[in-house]
């Protein structure tokens, strides 16, 4: 791991393993304060114990260290001073008196001495007012990156580009991310609309069969009352009602006495026709006499 991958790792692990409040890289004040690697505080109202940890990865900065005696600058903010590096690279009587050290191996970090607590009060004022404003606005960021870790990435790409090439790349950076997302509102509205619309074709669809079953309906009683006419079960094919019907028909045009009914309408026709012009014709004739 690199230096910020182990301190982030550290701070991962005090803050799931043991409950402490943590921050990192934390400058504690303003200009030229400490900025140990990783800070925490543990959340009690009665034990004021603020640990400072200075990570090293290559024994050549740490002995530096020891030597500039960097982290003493610590102890004004801090109970106790912790190194933090991986297994087998600090020495345990290497340490400076009253120093802890906790080492990162293949299972984890696990704490090989612990640090001499000495009692410490409260902090500077300044150092309070970095640790909860700036704080605040890093242990949002980080939330951010581990719950999307996607969307963390881009808006973390985007103040780094702000940052080197300038407000103005950043700002189409920005500007590109507003057209993505209107562009995602609007291919949900769209798709929104579709779905309206299928609603209205599945409603028109809903509506003609309704009326072919109202039809159907309707023309399934007249053939049954067709059939029954006929003398055939209401529920007869169509086929069979045309064959009642058509021999029906036939019968009734070979019925002798329909056929003497209808010779008998004939000439009673006939006769009505040519009782109704005799008048015309006596007044014609008397008017010539």
């Amino acid at each position: 791991m690199t230096h910020d991958e182990l301190a982030l790792d550290l701070a991962r692990h005090l803050r799931e393993r043991t409950g402490r409040i943590v921050w990192t890289d934390m400058q504690l004040g303003p200009v030229g304060s400490p900025r140990p690697d990783v800070y925490s505080i543990e959340p009690s109202y009665t034990k004021f114990r603020p640990i400072a940890y200075e990570v090293k990865v290559s024994q050549s900065d740490y002995r530096r260290d020891i030597t500039a005696g960097k982290w003493q600058t610590y102890l004004p903010f801090a109970a106790g001073v912790v190194f933090a590096a991986p297994a087998g690279l600090v020495e345990r009587s290497s340490l400076p008196e009253g120093c802890g050290l906790i080492v990162r191996n293949a299972d984890g970090w696990r704490t090989v001495k612990a640090p001499t607590l000495r009692a410490i009060e409260t902090l500077p004022h300044s150092a309070w007012v970095k640790l909860f404003i700036d704080g605040m606005g890093r242990e949002a960021d980080r939330l951010i990156r581990e719950s999307r870790p996607g969307l963390s990435d881009e808006w973390m790409a985007r103040r780094t580009v702000g940052k080197k090439l300038g407000s103005e790349v950043s700002q189409i950076l920005v500007e590109r991310g507003y057209a993505e997302s209107r562009y995602a509102l609007e291919t949900k509205r769209l798709c929104d609309a579709a779905d309206g619309m299928t609603e209205e074709v599945r409603e028109h669809e809903r509506r003609i069969r309704e009326r072919v079953e109202r039809d159907a309906a309707e023309i399934d009683k007249v053939r049954a009352e067709l059939a029954q006419a006929l003398g055939l079960p209401a529920n007869s094919s169509v086929r069979s009602i045309r064959a009642a019907a058509e021999s029906q028909s036939y019968r009734l045009s070979k019925d002798g006495e329909i056929q003497e009914l209808r010779h008998a309408l004939s000439m009673a026709q006939r006769a009505l026709t040519g009782g109704l012009s005799v008048p015309a014709l006596a007044t014609d004739g008397g008017q010539t006499a």
